[in-house]
């Protein structure tokens, strides 16, 4: 797309496109969710690429687009064991393989990330232990990745 249909498809002018896009403006929210809406850009994986990994250009990688599935796939299963249903053999299962698991997944992505995912994991337990005692669904929704 030329600056110009980007500009008029977001409400911008072309020349905040055009400095956005050479790194010379800084980019607003507003604008940022309008241009991963028109680029219909994986909101889960950006995420990831961006906050987790700390290198953006990784969302264009395709084989991290097969890792950030299979983080999604693990943080669900993570989300699904919270329940109280789930039996304790399967618990320990999955406890078994943890730590291997975001070894695999992160390890694709550079170093350090199997850091950075395992700091997230008490932190969704936090959030999953306050929703189930407001009452709240512990099953999450299917993310797209």
């Amino acid at each position: 797309m030329t600056n110009k249909q980007v500009a008029d498809a977001t409400g911008r002018g072309p020349s905040i496109i055009s400095k956005v896009k050479n790194g010379r403006c800084n980019i607003c929210a507003d604008l940022r969710h309008r241009l991963i809406d028109l680029f219909e850009m994986d909101r889960v994986r950006l995420f990831i690429a961006i906050e987790i990994a700390g290198k953006g250009e990784l969302y264009f990688d395709p084989s991290f687009k097969s890792v950030c599935h299979a983080s999604v796939c693990f943080v669900q299963e993570l989300l699904t064991l919270m329940s109280d249903e789930t039996s304790p053999e399967h618990r320990a299962l999955f406890a078994a393989f943890s730590d291997q698991t975001i070894g695999l997944v992160a390890g694709r992505a550079g170093n350090g990330l199997t850091e950075r995912i395992t700091t997230i994991i008490p932190m969704i337990t936090n959030l999953i232990e306050t929703a189930n005692q407001s009452g709240s669904s512990t099953r999450p929704a299917p993310a797209a990745a």
